[in-house]
């Protein structure tokens, strides 16, 4: 991967001719193919929206898969687009000016980057190159991800890896919560031959429940880390959990758009970097080289989303550690078709 500075610089110059610009933003329901539970609630279909910039001949979209979690919601996005639309974005012909005029505005995270995404779209159909070339990093049509299996009873386990062909898959993601979880870590292992991924969800209220709960864990060695066991705001507690813990810690709630700094690397062992949080490409891709530089892994992980924005998290995802792209692959009709998926393998399309 070429330098941010580099990046930037060559995307600050690319400005473009183009038609009278219009921007519009649509929103999308989304139905799972299973209810989708994890320790801080559950849903059985999801709302986002789609970000549209386009002329009498092109059409670029971005979409925006916003989290309660992160204090975002509907009504957030609909006024941070409004406030955006104020700004006369139709103005805007360069990637310069773009950010100009996002830097300037307090919206939400998913939204910034479902503006920024659907203007690179935008750029990459008038200009025929594809967004890695925009970006100057190498293309990737291929790569593995992990599947995750939400938060159910342990004797439903079985049945649902059957049901959905799991052992495709190299990695599945187990979302867990206090209740019972080391049964349905042993059901996942007599069902499933590959690696484990735990994701907790900030579940967990203390360090010593964390520590305790991975010492009950048999074949530890088929469990490749636990995400996110403890919430975000005890920043002591992470730095004690790091120190005590025999198994490696990834950082999901703890980190949307900050720089990575030592703070992380002293509580944590990886980061999961996604494009909804980091609010676009260059932010996503400076977190993910500072984290290198660190010597935290790195995840590229996703909201649930369609293959639209996930096909976008494969254009940084090259060079990852682990792979969390399963997003559109819990929605039960992706409007899209923007990826294929194949022995756990997610595929660009040519249409990419």
């Amino acid at each position: 991967m070429s330098s941010i500075n580099n990046q930037k610089s060559m995307l600050m110059d690319d400005s473009f001719n183009g038609f009278s610009l219009v921007w519009k933003m649509n929103k999308m329901k989304l139905d799972l193919k299973f209810p989708w539970k994890i320790a801080r609630g559950e849903c059985r279909e999801k709302t986002n929206f789609i970000v549209e910039l386009g002329d009498e001949k092109f059409k670029g979209k971005g979409e925006v898969a916003f989290n309660k979690r992160y204090d975002e919601n509907e009504d957030k996005i609909q006024i941070g687009f409004e406030s955006f639309l104020k700004n006369k974005p139709s103005e805007i012909d360069s990637v310069k000016k773009l950010y100009h005029c996002l830097d300037n505005l307090e919206i939400p995270s998913s939204l910034r980057f479902g503006i920024e995404s659907a203007f690179y779209d935008y750029i990459s159909r008038v200009s025929g190159k594809n967004i890695f070339e925009l970006l100057g990093i190498n293309s990737i049509r291929t790569i593995p991800t992990s599947f995750s299996i939400p938060i159910m009873k342990v004797g439903e386990i079985k049945g649902f890896i059957e049901k959905y062909k799991l052992n495709r898959f190299k990695f599945l993601k187990l979302k867990i919560d206090e209740e019972g979880s080391e049964e349905k870590i042993k059901e996942l292992m007599k069902n499933f031959d590959g690696q484990i991924r735990l994701d907790a969800n900030e579940s967990f209220d203390n360090p010593d429940e964390v520590i305790n709960f991975v010492k009950g864990i048999e074949e530890l060695n088929r469990i490749q880390f636990i995400e996110q066991p403890l919430p975000a705001h005890l920043h002591d507690e992470a730095l004690y959990l790091k120190k005590n813990l025999n198994l490696e810690i990834i950082a999901d709630e703890s980190i949307t758009d900050q720089e990575i700094t030592e703070y992380y690397k002293n509580r944590f062992d990886g980061i999961n970097i996604k494009l909804m949080k980091s609010g676009g490409y260059l932010k996503a891709m400076k977190q993910i080289n500072d984290s290198k530089k660190l010597g935290l892994k790195v995840m590229v992980g996703c909201m649930i989303e369609t293959s639209l924005s996930i096909s976008a998290a494969m254009v940084i995802a090259k060079g990852a550690d682990y792979i969390d792209l399963d997003g559109c692959l819990l929605i039960k009709d992706d409007p899209f078709s923007f990826l294929g998926e194949e022995n756990g393998r997610l595929i660009k399309s040519s249409l990419q």
